[in-house]
């Protein structure tokens, strides 16, 4: 009788035909006070990780913030706010001082999902 030969799913393999997992992209940013960032365009109609409050029920306009106004300026973080469930919430202020609109001097931004939605752009 002739034995049968079953394929094998796990076959051995070498040390050397192993190939190491690419290395970790590493940001090319900091997130500490005085990094500065230009306010890119919303990944939809309104901006996702940028924020004129911290609570998401007390936002001051009913549409969130409007791109129109914030597109194209330069922020600086100037205060970091670590939440209850280890999440970072950035203040981010204008580099000039004045105000985004409607005396707004302030937004509060998700940096890491902002950066990767392209709304923030590092400087």
């Amino acid at each position: 009788m002739k034995k049968r030969r079953y394929p094998s799913l796990f076959p051995k393999s070498s040390n050397e035909e192993r190939t190491l997992p690419p290395p970790l992209k590493l940001n090319k940013y900091k997130i500490k006070l005085g990094t500065r960032f230009q306010i890119g365009n919303p990944v939809n109609q309104s901006y996702l990780y940028l924020r004129d409050s911290l609570l998401e029920r007390e936002s001051n306009s009913r549409r969130g913030l409007l791109p129109n106004k914030l597109i194209g300026h330069v922020v600086v973080i100037t205060g970091i706010l670590k939440l209850a469930n280890d999440e970072q919430t950035s203040i981010l202020e204008r580099d000039d001082k004045k105000s985004f609109f409607r005396g707004q001097s302030r937004i509060y931004a998700d940096i890491t999902n902002a950066v990767v939605a392209k709304e923030l752009i590092v400087l």
